[in-house]
């Protein structure tokens, strides 16, 4: 099994905190293709930290469902992500949820109280706080990590536990006779010592225990984990949210209440996001139906695409969320759909002949990298499928090539 560093510092090869390396495994056909992580529980040993953690987190950053089976050991992502990609969202957890903030050291556990989540460094001493406004802190003050275990390899007790189960004095070993004699001389000190009724306080620091109090203290928790499942649950993702209205609203809507919605939904802003669920939400039933009249259908959501294609970026945004179409969609995955679907791009303003001739030329061409501003923030389809579907739309750049001569021609007779 092939081993880096934690962190993902991989110069020092004397690093001695290693984990493996992710393995991803994709499976499926179409909208039911998933990517399976197959070594997560290695990972996550390795990271003192439950595999629910970062498969729950590589869902938060991709808006994509998780499904995890503990008892099978299968964690699963929805859609098809590249292990390379889902490394690097692993070291972004691992920065934010295990690395401390004062060493860097991994040696950590995390430690649930109040509401917060803290870093508890055994190699410093330092607990630092994580950062409490990504989606993943709620999942995890629902569900926290299990107490962290002593160095025999026991989970640590709560206090009272040991007389439960008889003090040491009574069960230890020869082997172990300093240290009862300590115990013994212990509390034979902390006999001597005033008792509650002895030493009175002027504050009363006790806890409330009447059932009133009881009562009050019972409401108050109730609600507030009411209030964290209801945004966790009920609201769920924002595309989760787009997607389903997509799926009950799609023919019915107007492009302004689908706007309206996007608005709602606070997401307006990420239009690599956005372009790839509405591509997807619009068009994947609607071509599969009626592939003759794609222009058509193409036309009626025009308006509504212009919102997000009005630079080259959103343009590259709509391509691509276009690779992803035609890739889960195994019918439409052929050149005269594909140039149909381009062709209806183009007809509609949606797409500028430069854009398409760059993204035609791939990311390495000198036009794209002078054209094309960002880097997408969505995983779109692997390097092989996006050659192959550009292989496909190479029909369409010779139609517009033709369709420049016969201009240049006219031209030309005037």
């Amino acid at each position: 099994m092939a081993l880096i560093n934690i962190g993902g510092n991989n110069q020092d090869r004397f690093y001695r905190y290693k984990m493996p390396k992710l393995i991803s495994k994709i499976e499926g056909k179409g909208n039911g293709i998933k990517t399976v992580v197959p070594n997560m529980s290695d990972i996550a040993r390795s990271l003192s930290r439950p595999p629910t953690y970062p498969t729950k987190f590589f869902g938060c950053e991709l808006g994509a469902q998780v499904k995890c089976d503990e008892k099978h050991d299968r964690y699963i992502v929805n859609g098809a992500h590249e292990a390379a990609k889902l490394q690097e969202l692993l070291d972004v957890f691992i920065k934010k949820y295990v690395l401390c903030a004062g060493c860097h050291n991994p040696e950590t556990d995390l430690v649930c109280y109040n509401y917060k989540i803290i870093r508890d460094c055994k190699a410093c001493g330092q607990r630092t706080d994580v950062d409490m406004r990504h989606k993943l802190v709620t999942y995890i003050l629902k569900y926290p990590p299990s107490p962290p275990k002593s160095k025999s390899g026991k989970t640590k007790k709560k206090k009272g536990e040991d007389d439960e189960q008889g003090s040491p004095t009574t069960k230890g070993s020869s082997e172990e006779g300093t240290d009862d004699e300590l115990t013994r001389r212990i509390e034979a000190e902390a006999a001597n010592l005033p008792t509650a009724d002895q030493y009175k306080d002027d504050d009363d620091w006790a806890l409330d225990t009447s059932a009133e109090a009881v009562a009050k203290r019972t409401k108050e928790f109730s609600k507030l984990l009411l209030d964290d499942s209801g945004s966790d649950e009920e609201d769920g993702d924002p595309y989760e949210q787009l997607d389903k209205w997509l799926e009950e609203n799609a023919t019915s809507a107007s492009s302004n209440d689908i706007y309206k919605k996007i608005k709602e939904l606070g997401v307006s802003k990420e239009i690599d996001q956005v372009l790839k669920h509405l591509v997807l939400g619009l068009f994947a039933k609607s071509f599969q139906k009626n592939i003759s009249n794609i222009n058509k259908h193409i036309h009626k959501k025009a308006k509504l695409l212009q919102k997000f294609v009005q630079n080259p970026d959103g343009q590259k945004a709509l391509l691509g969320a276009t690779e992803v179409l035609v890739s889960e969609n195994k019918e439409l995955f052929e050149s005269r759909i594909i140039c149909s679907i381009l062709m209806g791009y183009y007809q509609n303003d949606l797409l500028e002949e430069e854009v398409f001739k760059a993204w035609l030329e791939g990311d390495s061409s000198d036009d794209y990298q002078n054209l094309f501003k960002r880097t997408a923030s969505v995983n779109y389809v692997d390097a092989a499928i996006n050659q192959d579907i550009r292989n496909k739309a190479k029909p369409f750049a010779k139609w517009l090539e033709e369709a420049e001569e016969d201009d240049d021609d006219d031209e030309d007779d005037d």
